[in-house]
C-alpha cells in the first residue's frame, strides 16, 4: 500500500511540474486530472483490454449517462460496473479517451480523433449523448473526405458504420457517405470494400433525384453482379466480366462486337447451374436497386437478359417503358442529376472548393481574389462522356496571371492554394499566352515548360474553352479567335477552373455561339 501511495504521490508531483500555480486556469487543472489514477475513482475497462481512469462526479456532471450509471441505482443495460470499476464492451479505449477528454476539456485534440477511429468516434459521442461532439467528429470525417486522395474511404467508413447501425438518411453520419459515394464511380470502389447492407444503402434511390450520381444504371447492375461473383473467387470475377463490358464499352457495342458477345453468352449456357445457384441469392436482393428503364435496350437484350440473372417482369417493364419514349429519345443513362451536360452545364464555382483568399460572388458565378500567391478554384459539377462542352471566362479585372482551364480530382490530393498549371491535375491556357501542365516528376513545375499558344490576354477579354470529351482535347478561342488543340489525353472527369492572385477578378458563362466538333477541328483554326 505505501508503494502504491508514493507512486501516485510521484505521479501528482510530476502533473503539477506543468502548472505554474493551482488554481490559475481552470482548463489547466482539469488537463492534469484527465486520466490521472491520482484524481479519479472509477477504473474503466475497454473493449480493446485498454484501461482508463475518471471521477465519478465530474463524469456524472457533464453526461446524463455517466449520471445514470454512477447517481442512480439502476444499471445501464450495455455496461457492468460494481463500486470502482465499469466496463465499455462496445468501444476501444481510444474512443473512451476521446469521450473523457470532450467531458473534461469541453474539447478534443486532433491527436485524439483519425481516420482509425473517426466512425467508432461518431458513434461513441451518440451513445454519450454529446452533440457537439457529433458536430466535431462529422466536420473532422467531411473534411477527410475532401481531401484524401483515397476515393474508396467513404466506402470503407461505411462498412464498418454498419456494425454499429444500420444505414439510414436521418443520421447525418450516413448522409455524409451517402453524399460522397453516390459522385464516386462504383467501378473505383474494390467489391471486396462494400458489405451487403452498404451497398444496398448507397444504391436505394430515395432522396438523390436531384442529386449527381456518377455510376450509370448498367454500371449499377455490373457492379452489383461483380461484387457477388468476388464473393466467390476472383476466377468467377473474370468469367462474368468476360460477359460484362465496361459501360463505356456496352453504350459503343460495334456489329462485330455484339457477335462475339452473343457466342461469349452460348458457351456461357455450358457452364455448371451451380456457379449460378451460388451467386444468385446474393445478386437477388440487390436487383430491385436497379432501375432497368434507365439501361439502353439494345444492352438489356444483348448482355444482360441472356445471363438469366433478371426476373422477365423486371426486363418487360423496363422495354414497354422505353417503346413509349418519345421518337428518337433514349431513356437517361443515370438516376437523379448525371453530370454537367452541354443542355445542363451548371457554371457555378464551388462555394467549398476554392483557395482560402478567393472569394466567390455573384450567385456563384464570380471569382474575386485576395491572395498574393496564385490560388484556383473549380466548378461544381464534374464532366463527363463524351460531348463537347464550351464555356466563356471574362476577365473582369486583371492580375499578373491568370490561368484558365480545366483540373481533375479522382486519385489526387489537391491543394487549392496552388497555382493550378503547376500541378499534375491542371491543364491551364495563362494570361501571358501559354500553356502551363506539370507532366509528372520527370518534369520541373515551373514556367519554363510552359508552351507558347494563341495571344496574351488581360482586362475585358473572353476567353472560351473548347472540351472535346469524346476525343479528350482541350482548345481555347481568344477575344472569338479559335487556336488549335491545346491539350490531348485529358483524362475522363475534369471540371472547369481558373487560377489567379490579387486583384483578379473572372467570371463564368455560358458560351452564346457554340461550334460543331467538326469546326473545332477544322483546318481553319489558328494553329
Amino acid at each position: 500500500m505505501g508503494q502504491c501511495i508514493s507512486q501516485g504521490q510521484s505521479e501528482f508531483r510530476q502533473s503539477r511540474n506543468t502548472l505554474q500555480a493551482r488554481g490559475e486556469f481552470l482548463g489547466s487543472d482539469l488537463r492534469v486530472m484527465f486520466n490521472n489514477p491520482v484524481y479519479s475513482d472509477i477504473i474503466i475497462t475497454c473493449k480493446d483490454g485498454g484501461v482508463l481512469y475518471g471521477s465519478k462526479l465530474l463524469l456524472a456532471a457533464r453526461s446524463d449517462i455517466f449520471a445514470n450509471m454512477f447517481l442512480k441505482s439502476n444499471n445501464d443495460k450495455n455496461a457492468t460496473k460494481n463500486e470502482d470499476s465499469i466496463s465499455f464492451p462496445e468501444f476501444n479505449s481510444k474512443t473512451i479517451l476521446m469521450i473523457l477528454e470532450y467531458l473534461y476539456m469541453g474539447n478534443i485534440t486532433m491527436e485524439t480523433l483519425t481516420l482509425n477511429n473517426v466512425v467508432e468516434a461518431y458513434f461513441g459521442a451518440e451513445y454519450f449523448l454529446l452533440p457537439q461532439l457529433e458536430d466535431i467528429v462529422i466536420s473532422f470525417l467531411d473534411n477527410a473526405l475532401k481531401c484524401s486522395a483515397d476515393n474508396t474511404l467513404a466506402a470503407k467508413f461505411l462498412t464498418q458504420a454498419t456494425e454499429f447501425m444500420s444505414p439510414s438518411t436521418d443520421d447525418i453520419l450516413y448522409r455524409t457517405l451517402h453524399k460522397c459515394l453516390i459522385v464516386t464511380p462504383l467501378e473505383t470502389v474494390n467489391f471486396g470494400i462494400l458489405n451487403q447492407e452498404g451497398l444496398q444503402f448507397i444504391l436505394s434511390p430515395k432522396g438523390i433525384e436531384d442529386e449527381e450520381f456518377a455510376t450509370s444504371e448498367y454500371g449499377v447492375f455490373r457492379y452489383i453482379l461483380l461484387w457477388a461473383a468476388n464473393k466467390i473467387s476472383k476466377d468467377v470475377v473474370t468469367h462474368f466480366e468476360s460477359l460484362l463490358p465496361t459501360s463505356d464499352q456496352a453504350e459503343h457495342l460495334d456489329v462485330l462486337q455484339l457477335d462475339r458477345l452473343r457466342r461469349a453468352h452460348e458457351i456461357n449456357h455450358y457452364k455448371s447451374k451451380e456457379l449460378y445457384e451460388s451467386i444468385f441469392p446474393l445478386v437477388s436482393p440487390l436487383l430491385k436497386c436497379v432501375d432497368f428503364k434507365l439501361i439502353h435496350p439494345s444492352i438489356l437484350a444483348n448482355i444482360i437478359e441472356p445471363l438469366d440473372f433478371v426476373p422477365s417482369e423486371f426486363l418487360i417493364d423496363a422495354f414497354r417503358y422505353q417503346t413509349k419514349l418519345p421518337p428518337g429519345v433514349g431513356p437517361k443513362r443515370n438516376r437523379g442529376v448525371v453530370t454537367a451536360k452541354p443542355g445542363n452545364l451548371k457554371l457555378q464555382w464551388d462555394q467549398y472548393a476554392h483557395g482560402p483568399n478567393i472569394f466567390v460572388l455573384e450567385n456563384n458565378t464570380v471569382l474575386r481574389s485576395r491572395s498574393k500567391k496564385s490560388e484556383f478554384a473549380r466548378t461544381t459539377l464534374p464532366i463527363r462522356g463524351r460531348d463537347l462542352y464550351e464555356w466563356d471566362i471574362i476577365i473582369e479585372e486583371d492580375c499578373k496571371y491568370i490561368w484558365i482551364g480545366v483540373c481533375t480530382e479522382r486519385r489526387f490530393e489537391v491543394n487549392y492554394s496552388n497555382w493550378l498549371g503547376g500541378e499534375i491535375y491542371g491543364y491551364t491556357l495563362g494570361s501571358n499566352g501559354s500553356l502551363a501542365h506539370n507532366r509528372g516528376p520527370n518534369n520541373e513545375k515551373s514556367l519554363k515548360n510552359s508552351i507558347s499558344y494563341g495571344s496574351k490576354f488581360g482586362k475585358n477579354s473572353c476567353i472560351t474553352v473548347h472540351l472535346d470529351m469524346g476525343s479528350r482535347t482541350l482548345s481555347f478561342s481568344i477575344n472569338g479567335i479559335k487556336y488549335g488543340s491545346a491539350f490531348t489525353d485529358l483524362p475522363r472527369e475534369v471540371y472547369p477552373a481558373v487560377s489567379l492572385k490579387k486583384p483578379g477578378k473572372v467570371r463564368i458563362g455560358h458560351h452564346d455561339n457554340p461550334i460543331s466538333m467538326a469546326e473545332l477541328n477544322s483546318n481553319e483554326l489558328v494553329k
